[in-house]
């Protein structure tokens, strides 16, 4: 299990005398299948794991997506689904995507058990998994008219009615009550097994900078009555948020903007110690800059930032 190294707190540590350095690759489609069928294809997962141990990569984020169907990024006419998710389609009536409504009193436990599956079958190949616990993007960015957004109103039977950007605000005490549910169901479904780390939202605005840390307290006073505790991440934040916010707060472990230096062309600065740093080129190396930059910009951009003392993770798009 990962804790931070006392001596070197740049780096995390299994247990033993070693620092573990974190390096990786992602996609988005890694848990909730993803693309333009309903349902999704199936992603094929173990063939995921296969190329990740082929490039002796040891680390990725387990995406998730709060929008059952949504426009995608750059792609607006263009409708993706996301299956599974965490809460059971009871009725009565309908939501906005024709779907029944969610009943968010409950939970769909094939969904849990998906996320236990694939979380050990990595573990079992000593790749760490980064658990996503909600998805800030996509409410803030990709909503629109019969979306499903379980939080929105007349999607789910138990009278919330919340906006996309509101659900990560704690302005909404029915909304952060159905949200800590899920995420000790999540620390039950995954806290045995070793291999985990926790990250608490994908670029969510500056809106929900008190949420996150309101989120990571929340799993790290949860774990303390738990076998084991893991490191709880908190990543960029879209419109206003600053990497300060990151540093200043209270995760184990950060991804920052391609502000600062982050990104390329530009030097990364050398980790502090005050947090471990996870430089991900999701945040900080904008696809259209990994385009031009190519392979040796790319080894480069690793490199200054292994000899600097941050760890690093690759996004690869579907």
């Amino acid at each position: 299990m990962l804790k931070v190294m006392e001596s070197n707190p740049r780096y995390f540590t299994d247990g033993s005398v070693k620092a573990v350095f974190l390096a990786g690759s992602h996609t988005w489609p890694n848990f909730k299948d993803y693309g333009v069928t309903d349902p999704p294809e199936p992603f094929d997962y173990s063939r995921y794991l296969d190329f990740l141990k082929r490039y002796n990569h040891n680390f990725f984020r387990l995406w998730t997506w709060e929008l059952p169907r949504s426009v995608q990024g750059i792609l607006y006419d263009v409708i993706w689904f996301h299956l599974p998710i965490p809460w059971p389609l009871t009725g009565p009536g309908d939501a906005s995507d024709g779907k029944p409504r969610f009943d968010l009193s409950r939970f769909d436990q094939p969904y849990f058990d998906r996320m236990r599956s694939r979380v050990a079958e990595a573990g079992e190949r000593s790749i760490y998994v980064s658990v996503m616990l909600f998805d800030g993007y996509g409410p803030q960015f990709n909503r629109m008219e019969g979306d499903g957004f379980p939080f929105g109103e007349g999607n789910n039977i138990n009278g919330i009615s919340c906006g996309g950007t509101e659900s990560q605000s704690l302005l909404d005490p029915s909304v952060t009550s159905v949200q800590e549910a899920y995420v000790r169901k999540v620390v039950d479904t995954v806290n045995d097994l070793d291999h985990v780390l926790y990250e608490i939202a994908n670029e969510s605005g500056a809106y929900s900078t008190q949420w996150q840390y309101h989120m990571i307290e929340y799993v790290k006073n949860y774990e303390m009555a738990k076998p084991w505790q893991h490191p709880v991440g908190m990543s960029y934040q879209w419109e206003g948020g600053r990497d300060s916010d990151l540093f200043s707060g209270p995760a184990d472990w950060i991804a920052p903007s391609g502000a600062n230096g982050y990104g390329f062309p530009t030097d990364p600065p050398a980790a502090d110690g005050s947090k471990v740093i996870i430089n991900d080129t999701d945040h900080s190396f904008f696809y259209i800059q990994l385009k031009e930059a190519g392979i040796d910009g790319h080894r480069a951009w690793v490199w200054k930032n292994f000899t600097r003392g941050n760890n690093v993770a690759f996004i690869k798009r579907k």
